[in-house]
């Protein structure tokens, strides 16, 4: 959303690094993809404020890069800003749920 946002018509600054925003993500794949998403999820977690608090200590519990690379190209066909919060919400709650049937088998993360 951050990086819809910072797009017309919105324009607002979303205080993340170019080199770290979503558009760094999208042009790669593979090995590059799973070692500049480790490198960003690591250096936004050290920045101040709200950006740093969202980021610290989070992991990237995607081990195969094919997966992480449709992955982002899931997410980048959406758009965020426009979708209802109900909806979000709903999605959210998938993933939550999700993720603690995985934890029985010591696969999910918050």
């Amino acid at each position: 959303m951050a990086d819809e946002y910072s797009k017309p018509p919105y324009r607002k600054e979303s205080g993340i690094p170019n080199e770290y925003n979503w558009e760094s993500l999208k042009d790669k794949s593979g090995i590059k993809l799973e070692s500049h998403y480790m490198t960003v999820l690591r250096e936004l977690g050290n920045k101040p404020g709200m950006l740093g608090q969202i980021f610290t200590k989070s992991q990237n519990r995607i081990q195969d890069p094919a997966k992480l690379y449709k992955l982002v190209k899931m997410i980048d066909d959406e758009s965020w800003v426009i979708m209802g919060a109900d909806v979000k919400g709903n999605i959210y709650e998938g993933l939550l749920q999700k993720f603690a049937d995985d934890t029985k088998s010591g696969a999910g993360q918050y």
